[in-house]
């Protein structure tokens, strides 16, 4: 009996139970946690003149995320996208946030990002001022001597995440900080 039931069992079965769909899940939790990582870099906040806040945390952490989901597709970017809300769920949830507001300020995230995601892609395909994007999301519409830097720094992310074959090649190639100082 166990031998037929072998032979029988077609092979979607792993898609159909959801083995596939896990996997593309761990990526791009991964590449979630990939740009976050490069986001905390300290070079945003100490000599970039980035705010050293939440929302100026959240907003270099929206930019790093923004890049990589212009090179994702398909589940794989729902699931990077996915799982950064999820951290920003958590991270609002260990401020303080009461269970009821989170949603509001969940939405509030919501709207800044897909806002700021138009504007830093037309930037970056040349259809706008990337430097005003940056001025206006990321430094709350300062112009920092620095700024020029910052965008050195996303163009030269944009290039090597253009490159990127995130099929084969799991670890993203995000410039490393002692290169930035150099910028």
């Amino acid at each position: 009996m166990l031998c037929k039931i072998k032979f029988t069992m077609p092979f979607v079965v792993p898609a159909v139970n959801g083995f596939w769909k896990g996997s593309t899940k761990s990526r791009g939790k991964h590449l979630c946690f990939s740009a976050l990582h490069q986001a905390r870099l300290p070079i945003f906040y100490e000599s970039w003149g980035v705010p050293d806040t939440l929302e100026g945390r959240f907003d270099c952490a929206s930019l790093h995320v923004i890049i990589l989901l212009k090179y994702l597709k398909g589940s794989l970017a729902q699931n990077t996208f996915d799982a950064f809300f999820k951290y920003t769920d958590l991270t609002l949830r260990e401020e303080g946030v009461s269970d009821l507001g989170v949603g509001k300020q969940v939405k509030k995230c919501a709207k800044f990002f897909y806002g700021t995601l138009k504007s830093y892609h037309e930037g970056l395909d040349g259809k706008t001022n990337l430097e005003q994007a940056l001025s206006r999301n990321l430094y709350g519409g300062d112009f920092p001597s620095s700024l020029p830097k910052v965008t050195a720094y996303i163009r030269a992310c944009d290039a090597l995440l253009a490159n990127h074959d995130f099929d084969t090649d799991h670890s993203i190639p995000w410039p490393k900080e002692k290169n930035l100082c150099s910028l």
